[in-house]
């Protein structure tokens, strides 16, 4: 009897546990369903899918042959809306990502992005063409000096100063190896540390290395570029660098005197002086153009060299993101942006120190950095209202 009490007992134990099960796993699902758990349940077997031949990359593209630029910018206005609108609703969600338990969440419309890299490099290879960049002449070759490449990680960069090169540099030495914790604490210059990771290449050997990685550059709007130089290196130079030694003789040949007297007592440059330094230079150069502020088609030399991504300042904090993606770079570094700069630095500061300039510096500079203007899709308007165009008089 009281065996048959113990298998009944049984019985109805499994009775339960298999009608329990039952039970769960349509919850499961739906959790599954409603969370991003199955998300990333997907990207984990896509990456790992991606992976199965033994190369970390294969998610390289090499957008060459693609929709000329505009496909985006110069469709109907209500696809524009659209797009305008999914960008707002994004936005709000990476914003909310941030503030969550995992600041590295940041949610982007890979396709959007995706089309934004093939219309950048698209507009450069187009431009190239046209002003027939892509053909070596004696005073503009293929420069591979600027450039890191990361054989580890497959990624080469061509390090534009004032364009994010704080950020990417200590991106670039974390991949190399370096701790957050030493980079926090030495004095050493980071393009000194990094330099001793990642040799200046051959043109020949930077060639090579573009065709199994993801190649990129960061790039600035010129004219706002050459107001964080100048504020960083002129305005805000350290004592007895060669920076401030510069200033001196800036001034020293460029202020003016009235009566014997200076007409302003400041101790750097003010950006009028700096530019007719600038001007003169490139006229009559004495020096070669410092690094800071010389032009990114001449610094790079991208119409020689193949980019899988054209990032913009502007929007760097989507496009980094989109690059740390498909780089597949998320467990080894996150956006970042050190060094934003000394002092106030709005669209406003940049237009009132230009407002300072006269017509004809104002035309020299857009002259001096035409081509980045063109190979990168940046306006002048804004700085030439109330102003004849460039090339007028």
């Amino acid at each position: 009897m009281k065996g048959l009490n113990r298998t009944k007992c049984r019985i109805a134990r499994r009775l339960f546990l298999f009608f329990a099960t039952l039970s769960i796993i349509p919850f499961t699902v739906l959790y599954l369903v409603t969370s991003d758990h199955l998300y990333r349940f997907r990207a984990a077997y896509n990456y790992a899918t991606s992976s199965t031949n033994g190369s970390r990359h294969q998610l390289q593209f090499h957008p060459l042959h693609h929709p000329p630029p505009g496909i985006l910018q110069h469709g109907n206005g209500h696809q524009q809306q659209q797009q305008q609108h999914k960008r707002h609703d994004l936005l709000q969600q990476q914003k909310a990502a941030k503030n969550g338990t995992n600041s590295n969440q940041y949610l982007i419309d890979m396709e959007y992005m995706k089309h934004r890299m093939e219309n950048r490099v698209a507009r450069l290879n187009e431009k190239c063409t046209e002003y027939r960049l892509n053909e070596p002449k004696q005073n503009y070759k293929p420069k591979a000096w600027e450039y890191l490449i990361n054989r580890d990680y497959h990624l080469v960069w061509c390090n534009v100063f004032k364009a994010a090169s704080t950020s990417w540099m200590y991106n670039f030495n974390l991949l190399a190896g370096y701790s957050p914790e030493f980079l926090r604490k030495t004095k050493d210059v980071p393009l000194q540390l990094a330099r001793q990771k990642y040799p200046r290449p051959s043109v020949d050997a930077l060639r090579e290395a573009i065709n199994g990685s993801i190649s990129f550059i960061i790039v600035r709007h010129p004219f706002e570029r050459l107001v964080s130089a100048y504020k960083d290196k002129i305005q805000y130079a350290l004592p007895n660098s060669h920076h401030q030694k510069l200033g001196i003789r800036i001034i020293q040949k460029y202020r003016k005197v009235a009566k014997g007297q200076p007409w302003n007592t400041q101790k750097y440059p003010t950006f009028a002086e700096f530019v007719n330094y600038m001007l003169d230079e490139v006229r009559h150069p004495h020096f070669e153009i410092d690094m800071h502020w010389i032009p990114v088609t001449y610094f790079c030399t991208p119409c020689f060299f193949h980019y899988d991504v054209i990032a913009k300042f502007e929007t760097l904090e989507e496009d980094q993101n989109y690059l740390i993606s498909v780089g597949q770079l998320g467990n080894m570094i996150k956006p970042q942006w050190k060094n934003a700069g000394k002092g106030a630095h709005t669209n406003d500061v940049v237009l009132k120190l230009f407002g300072e300039l006269e017509d004809e510096q104002v035309r020299g500079l857009y002259e001096y950095y035409k081509f980045d203007f063109e190979l990168f899709g940046y306006g002048v308007e804004d700085y030439l209202k109330g102003r004849s165009p460039p090339g007028g008089h």
